[in-house]
């Protein structure tokens, strides 16, 4: 019964290591993809995105509000004809009528002379709601931005990721074959053979491991950048330290300048300017001009011809207390749209100070994973010359190992960290134009 257990635990892990061995040889092989590098990226996300294009349709569709916004200031042209028939023609203004049908026709021109600043308010109103919708669009392609600038570089850092474990398949491997040969020697024991396998057999797993994690990555960004699953895109660049030199104190500067949230909330404010002078145009007189053509008798086309001139004057005296609670409303929602404003900037401010802390402080991380991964390489190298001599024993390579491949791996996590890091820090101080 025992020989039976040992038997089928063997067959089992000849089958997991068989597995293993597939998956990871086919793993390595060249995918023959196309290259996505960053300045690609981020071109074609501006492309493609659907956000971006349904915000373009609204701009459109504001401008198409905004130029309707000229009407009132052209003149006005109505054409109007009617028929009437009287059912008792003798009881009639004026005497008798001596048919029962009567047609009239009659065509007028109009033209608004002063309307207290009605129209001005609406155009401007339209046109700063235009401007509106245009600084979102250039926020949404601030944070869309960003968003790819992660992807990218958190699949590049999966990536790298990749190939270090596999430099530490191929450490494990050397330390297998190393241990192997001195155990043929008779300097090394079975065990230390069994246990540099296992450590060999544990890199394998990881490198598969971290390449699904790299494949799932790489999803997110096709997903971003509207490319099928199956497309065989990869990314393509090197991972390194950022470098970024500007003082937080001018990246809040450029900030409240040119970030779109803080142009969006100016242009609302204008806009609600424009809503109080609406209100106030209430208080003001209108005057309109029309020139009026009448005709009208019995016939299907009328003679009778009428030509009148008009100047209307129309002045509310009273209709109420809403006037004036309206302008009331109209200025709180602007002094409220101040008040946004200035909330705005400080969450700019607290924003942008909090991610340049973030930002060096991975920095830190980097330079400070760059001097473990010196450490851990010493480290090795001496382990692996002690145990080539007899001095080390194998569960000292083996941990030596270990830390030389996590060290590796912790400073790619740190680089790709501190690169999404900096993503971050330019997203919010509206940074590095030149990718948009």
């Amino acid at each position: 019964m025992i020989n039976h257990g040992v038997n089928h635990r063997s067959v089992l892990y000849m089958v997991i290591k068989i597995w293993l061995l597939t998956s990871f040889f086919a793993l390595s092989l060249p995918r023959y993809g196309l290259s996505i590098t960053l300045e690609d990226a981020v071109k074609r996300v501006l492309d493609v995105s659907y956000v971006l294009k349904e915000q373009q349709e609204t701009i459109k569709r504001t401008e198409f509000s905004y130029l309707s916004t000229i009407d009132p200031y052209l003149p006005q042209a109505n054409l109007q004809s009617s028929y009437t028939r009287y059912l008792n023609p003798r009881l009639s203004t004026g005497g008798l009528i001596t048919g029962q049908d009567v047609f009239s026709t009659s065509g007028s021109i109009s033209l608004r002379l002063f309307d207290g600043g009605l129209r001005s308010a609406q155009r401007m109103g339209s046109y700063h709601l235009m401007g509106r919708e245009k600084e979102k669009l250039e926020s949404l392609k601030n944070d869309i931005v960003y968003n790819v600038k992660t992807a990218f570089f958190t699949a590049l850092g999966k990536k790298t990721i990749v190939e270090k474990r596999k430099e530490a398949y191929e450490t494990a491997k050397r330390v297998f074959e190393l241990t192997k040969a001195r155990f043929e020697v008779g300097v090394a024991k079975k065990s230390d053979v069994l246990q540099a396998e296992v450590g060999m057999t544990s890199a394998m797993i990881d490198v598969v491991s971290a390449t699904s994690d790299y494949e799932k990555a790489l999803e997110d960004l096709k997903s971003l950048l509207l490319l099928e699953p199956e497309a065989k895109e990869e990314v393509e660049g090197i991972l390194s330290e950022p470098t970024f030199t500007e003082g937080y104190e001018r990246l809040i500067d450029r900030a409240l300048k040119a970030r779109p949230d803080v142009s969006y909330q100016m242009r609302e404010i204008e806009r609600l300017k424009t809503v109080y002078n609406e209100k106030r145009s209430l208080w003001f007189p209108k005057i309109d001009a029309q020139i009026l053509q009448q005709r009208q008798d019995s016939s299907m086309f009328p003679e009778g011809r009428q030509d009148m001139f008009m100047l209307n004057f129309t002045l509310p005296i009273f209709d109420g207390i809403g006037r004036y609670y309206s302008m009331q409303g109209a200025t709180s929602d602007v002094n409220a749209a101040k008040f946004r404003l200035e909330e705005i900037k400080r969450n700019i401010k607290l924003e942008i100070i909090k991610a340049y802390k973030d930002y060096l402080l991975t920095i830190e991380n980097v330079k400070m994973y760059n001097e473990l991964l010196k450490q851990a390489t010493t480290n090795f190298e001496q382990a692996v010359g002690e145990y080539r001599v007899g001095k080390g024993d194998i569960l000292a390579l083996l941990q030596a190992e270990r830390e030389l491949a996590k060290a590796k791996e912790n400073l790619v996590v740190s680089m790709y960290t501190s690169n999404n890091a900096l993503a971050y820090l330019q997203k919010v101080s509206y940074w590095n134009g030149d990718l948009r």
